[in-house]
């Protein structure tokens, strides 16, 4: 088959790494594939992996969205590919995509939600529910967005597809040691570290982790933080003002995760809202002692007190004491992270 891959950019983020498991597994399955990216915001190792693997990637670029004449371009390209079936992913593509992959007469049209998208203003649901009724299949990567899928994007039930996100287990198998990574992040030789990997947004619930971690006034835990986004500022800023700046290490987006993921003494997943988070599932392979929040997928794939601590979102206080339990409990923390 020929297949359409509409994303709204490519940055490094879960969705886009889901995207390229996706395209690369097909890919070995021989069927052709393309990527259309609306945003002119990429991750350059991406786009070439991708180029790289056979992938065909073409660019509209924002102005050329607002200024019309990218709309242009990328319909009369889709009607000369002749397509057999397009994928939208993320909210733009969800609307501009699917109107434009409809036009451009590809024959069926998958959806993927990626998460309960509570973050939605009602005009952004408005305008993904207009176009709904365009698409054959959604896929959903958690069961438990389904509800949102139904009520807030108006998705027929009998549409829906339960696909699950995977990582490879294998690159998570061999981690670094603990003092390598405490000399990685310039860290003092016996201190606990605990860590999180993900976009630096509201969803992702860190400052929920920060006020956390001031609460448990212990001066030797450290925590890496690795991703990027527009919390950054605030984030730093908060760590200040709550006198833990010396302990929470925003290190930026790292291409290394896999090394030193396993390495950690906790790994925490503070989200508010998820679909089926790739950070979570990746400290799993990497058999680390996990907390997380009890939302959407997070609940799927981690059974409270079998896989790790579940805690209410927005609790400062619940997340606190779920990793100082974990913390106290070595043993505990290892059984449950190799259950994970």
């Amino acid at each position: 088959m020929k297949l359409l891959f509409c994303i709204d950019h490519l940055r490094s983020d879960g969705t886009q790494k889901a995207l390229y498991q996706i395209v690369a597994g097909l890919i070995e399955r021989n069927h052709r594939i393309a990527v259309l990216c609306l945003n002119d915001s990429f991750d350059v190792q991406l786009l070439d992996d991708m180029r790289k693997i056979g992938v065909s990637a073409k660019i509209t670029g924002k102005s050329g969205l607002v200024f019309g004449y990218g709309i242009g371009r990328a319909l009369r390209w889709m009607q000369r590919e002749q397509f057999d079936c397009a994928v939208t992913m993320l909210f733009w593509s969800d609307v501009v995509g699917r109107v434009l992959i409809h036009k451009a007469g590809v024959p069926k049209i998958v959806s993927s939600i990626r998460a309960r998208n509570t973050n939605y203003a009602l005009w952004q649901l408005w305008l993904v529910r207009s176009t709904t009724p365009l698409v054959n299949v959604f896929v959903l990567n958690s069961r438990r967005i389904a509800r949102f899928a139904v009520a807030g994007e108006g998705v027929p039930p009998e549409r829906i597809i339960y696909i699950p996100n995977g990582v490879d287990v294998a690159l998570y198998a061999n981690p670094i040691s603990r003092a390598a990574l405490c000399n990685m992040f310039g860290l003092p030789e016996h201190a606990i570290v605990i860590g999180s990997v993900g976009r630096l947004t509201r969803q992702k619930g860190f400052d929920v982790l920060l006020k956390a971690l001031s609460r448990l006034n212990r001066g030797e835990i450290h925590l890496i933080l690795a991703g990027t986004g527009e919390e950054k500022e605030r984030l730093h800023m908060q760590a200040y003002h709550l006198g833990i700046d010396k302990q929470v290490h925003l290190v930026g987006y790292r291409r290394d995760v896999p090394r030193w993921l396993g390495a950690l003494d906790l790994y925490v997943q503070p989200s508010r809202f998820e679909g089926a988070p790739n950070a979570l599932l990746e400290a799993m392979a990497a058999s680390r002692p996990i907390v997380a929040t009890d939302v959407d997928g997070n609940s799927e794939l981690i059974s409270d007190g079998t896989h790790g601590w579940l805690t209410p979102a927005e609790s400062a206080d619940a997340l606190a004491n779920a990793i100082s339990d974990a913390l106290a409990n070595p043993s505990e923390a290892r059984r449950r992270g190799e259950m994970a």
